[in-house]
């Protein structure tokens, strides 16, 4: 396709899911407790119920506190009324997969890698067979739904941390037989492991052995351990919330993985941190060396390197398309582990001229090409 010259490859385009996905995918013996939606009639995510509509897990709209403002009633996320517009040709088709292929060509991309949007797997609460039956039920439906063009369209697979011997026998699954590139899974602690425990190394050295690579994506409102629990309930939530959730658990996780001694045991893994930003990247790499060389001596998990260096060799990071600090990154940690994304349909999207943005931001041309194809296609391992 070529725009402006340009390969483009989305490193994590987003879907919205049917409302029958899990009751046509999800092993029937749930029964009741099976996700179902009611048909989408206007532009947003599905909020999934029990068969007794009660919530899997409040999201979007749902979870702000009660004195908050509802500018638009029967909003499902914050955004979505004003943005509905843009996704009218979308939604006449329930956004599947031929208009997803459509809007990649409105887009001008080639590839995309596609990507939830509210994984119902995120509570410690559930037990590990239903928290990987939500996952194996979503993954199936990603592989059909990519069926429609194989070679523009590339499945990533959901992956739950609630057992590490379950969420082994689901990767291989959805590599083997599924054709996944990249997994899916939150940063957060799970029911108190963080991901740098060594209880996930079978899931590390997996992902390592197939060559697939380890996303972090953070979730909206898990029912997990998250940073931004603390603004629940009080001013302007909505707003500080959204604005330091990913960051904040994406730079743990980068800790976790370069200073934890995650990718010390596991040095071909390939390791993304996906939609929260990049330019504090440098500052967290900074800080992680500084303390290391100050405290390389009380590790209990030794470290052959600096944490910047097993960044660099291994790890990618997403820059959004208006990220005009991304040219600060470039500058001092290279071009060459940048990847991008659209964020087709969120509402902060920027679709169908999210590109447009970032063809206008000031950086070199073999960067920019970098960012558009190279990196993401060396992450995903796609020609």
């Amino acid at each position: 396709m070529a725009k402006n010259g340009f390969r483009i490859l989305d490193s994590d385009m987003h879907v919205f899911e049917p409302h029958d996905l899990y009751l046509k995918y999800m092993n029937p013996k749930w029964g009741d407790r099976i996700p179902r939606g009611e048909p989408r009639k206007k532009h947003g995510q599905i909020k999934f119920t029990f068969a007794d509509g009660k919530p899997l897990r409040p999201s979007g709209t749902q979870v702000l506190a009660a004195t908050s403002p509802k500018p638009a009633a029967g909003e499902t996320s914050p955004g979505e009324t004003e943005v509905a517009h843009r996704y009218e040709k979308p939604l006449q088709r329930d956004y599947d997969a031929v208009s997803q292929l459509e809007a990649m060509d409105e887009e001008g991309l080639d590839v995309a890698v596609l990507f939830r949007t509210f994984p119902l797997h995120c509570d410690d609460s559930l037990e590990a067979e239903y928290a990987n039956d939500l996952c194996r039920a979503w993954n199936s439906w990603m592989a059909d739904f990519c069926k429609k063009n194989p070679s523009r369209l590339k499945p990533s697979a959901l992956i739950t941390l609630h057992d590490v011997d379950l969420a082994v026998a689901e990767t291989r699954r959805a590599v083997k037989e599924l054709g996944a590139v990249g997994l899916s899974l939150v940063p957060e602690p799970s029911n108190g492991r963080h991901i740098h425990d060594r209880y996930y190394d079978p899931l590390w050295r997996e992902a390592e052995k197939l060559g697939v690579a380890v996303c972090f994506h953070p979730a909206a409102s898990p029912n997990q351990d998250q940073v931004v629990h603390r603004f629940k309930g009080h001013a302007n939530e909505a707003v500080l919330i959204n604005a330091f959730r990913n960051p904040i658990e994406l730079m743990l996780a980068v800790g976790s993985f370069c200073a934890g001694g995650v990718l010390e045991r596991f040095p071909n893994l390939r390791v993304a941190f996906l939609e929260g930003n990049c330019a504090w990247l440098p500052w967290v790499l900074y800080r992680l060396d500084e303390r290391w060389e100050l405290r390389k001596g009380y590790t209990n998990e030794p470290l052959s390197r600096k944490p910047s260096d097993y960044f660099l060799r291994q790890c990618f990071i997403s820059v959004d398309v208006e990220e005009e600090l991304v040219a600060d990154v470039i500058k001092r940690i290279g071009d060459d582990n940048v990847v991008i994304s659209t964020d087709y349909p969120h509402a902060d999207s920027h679709w169908p001229n999210a590109i447009n943005h970032f063809m206008g931001v000031d950086i070199p041309s073999g960067a920019r090409k970098k960012i558009l194809w190279d990196n993401c296609a060396r992450l995903y391992n796609v020609d």
